[in-house]
């Protein structure tokens, strides 16, 4: 994953474990509605946020995104990172699975 290395704009920092540590992945999608003129900005620190990767996006200021995290609290940590940057108006989940690293887990690379 990629390390994370922008301040947090919403005063909070989420714990930024690497998923692979703990013995739980979170994985979630993120609908996030952008003002137009700001999408390209908003996409690009969504993309340098190390769980998280922009799937989908709309010219008239949409993005689906995918996080994968270690915990419940650093799913919520980055949704209120992400709703605070300039340009957002709104970040919301729209799913959430956790799965159970066991000894058949493998992780993507």
């Amino acid at each position: 994953m990629k390390q994370y290395s922008e301040a947090n704009q919403a005063g909070r920092q989420p714990s930024l474990g690497h998923a692979a540590q703990g013995g739980e992945v979170h994985i979630s999608s993120l609908v996030i509605h952008v003002k137009p003129e700001g999408l390209a900005q908003v996409k690009a620190r969504v993309n340098a946020i190390p769980q998280a990767e922009v799937y989908g996006e709309s010219p008239a200021g949409k993005l689906v995104v995918v996080l994968e995290t270690a915990s419940h609290r650093e799913v919520a940590d980055l949704i209120d990172i992400i709703h605070a940057y300039e340009h957002v108006l709104t970040a919301f989940l729209v799913f959430h699975q956790i799965e159970q690293q066991g000894p058949d887990f493998e992780e993507i690379q």
